[in-house]
């Protein structure tokens, strides 16, 4: 075998039998698979190990939450095959998805490859990422990192015709919601991050860049990333919460900062996107408010109770997990040298 796929947690618990009810449809009986979760409520636990009696998988349970980084560094010491893929456990697979990766990952020689990324469940199909680049600004307070995803949100019939020109093969960016990746080049860099709740893409992209990684998309490799589901389970919603809080993201910042001395977008991201996304959930699972004061009112007003729940929730099982492990390999590495664009000059 040439790969074997590791399943970390993404945002919530119930979305994990679906994905790999729909991983196993698409893979060989044999193929390895090793699923990382923690803190797992004790019904989608025996779930799972329903689906394991008839589909084995490696199966590594924590009594404490693991964050996606620690979960794929658990995974990847385990792993034994050439490459590895990355998969969040809110993904569905269609068939030929991992073919067309170890294609890709074949005949480029590539250290990563990336797969067509959907968002939805959506009608039309959108596009959520069919590769990307990192755009660094030099601006007179240091260097400002962007990341740019191809064709996001684009509507697929609108592109699916023009994709070999839309989304050439080269590429910079592998989202991990799902993405291949070489072990021995995994190794070199050393673990990832596991301070990293968000940027981590970014991070390993940084990674590849320096070193002169081989980074390609494959077009023929679709994958869904199910955002758009509804939150139906209190403890979906409090896990959600609780991964996407706003200590973590701040300290998810603040060593991605740190370890390439760049800027990242720290209003965009803690404001304009993350705490939006909590507030969503919180008015996804509030449906019935929502129909009455609307999403938006909904989401604010319930987002500092349900985070309170949530930290109480998590806060006596986190007293027994280990320290987010750092890789050495890239502290306080600049990544100026890496962008040639210069500071703009005053006139």
């Amino acid at each position: 075998m040439l790969t074997t796929i590791i399943v970390s947690p993404r945002e919530r618990f119930s979305s994990l039998p679906h994905s790999l009810r729909s991983l196993f449809k698409t893979i060989s009986p044999d193929q390895p698979v090793i699923v990382v979760e923690g803190a797992t409520p004790p019904d989608i636990r025996e779930e799972l190990n329903e689906i394991n009696e008839a589909r084995p998988f490696e199966h590594i349970a924590f009594p404490y939450p693991v964050t996606p980084n620690q979960a794929r560094n658990i995974g990847s010491d385990r792993a034994t095959t050439d490459y590895i893929v990355f998969s969040d456990n809110d993904i569905e697979y269609e068939e030929g998805w991992l073919e067309a990766l170890e294609r890709t990952a074949i005949s480029e020689n590539a250290d990563a490859v990336g797969p067509l990324i959907f968002i939805g469940p959506a009608s039309p199909r959108k596009v959520h990422h069919a590769g990307g680049v990192l755009v660094g600004k030099h601006e007179d307070d240091g260097l400002k990192l962007v990341e740019k995803h191809r064709l996001m949100n684009a509507e697929w019939p609108d592109v699916a015709d023009d994709i070999d020109a839309l989304a050439p093969i080269t590429n910079e960016v592998c989202e991990f919601h799902c993405a291949m990746v070489r072990r021995e080049f995994l190794n070199s860099v050393d673990k990832l991050d596991e301070r990293l709740v968000t940027r981590e893409q970014m991070d390993f992209a940084l990674q590849a860049k320096s070193t002169g990684a081989c980074v390609r998309f494959s077009r023929k490799s679709h994958v869904t990333y199910r955002s758009f589901d509804p939150i139906d389970r209190l403890d979906d919603l409090h896990y959600f919460l609780f991964r996407w809080s706003d200590e973590y993201v701040v300290a998810s910042l603040d060593a991605f900062e740190g370890n390439w001395q760049i800027k990242a977008e720290r209003d965009r991201v803690r404001y304009g996107w993350t705490r939006k996304h909590r507030r969503r959930a919180v008015a996804s699972y509030h449906r019935g408010w929502s129909r009455i004061l609307g999403a938006s009112v909904t989401g604010r007003l319930f987002l500092a109770y349900e985070e309170r729940k949530a930290r109480e929730r998590f806060e006596d099982m986190l007293s027994f997990a280990p320290g987010p492990a750092q890789s050495s390999k890239r502290s306080t590495f600049a990544a100026s040298g890496l962008f040639t664009s210069k500071a703009p000059t005053a006139e």
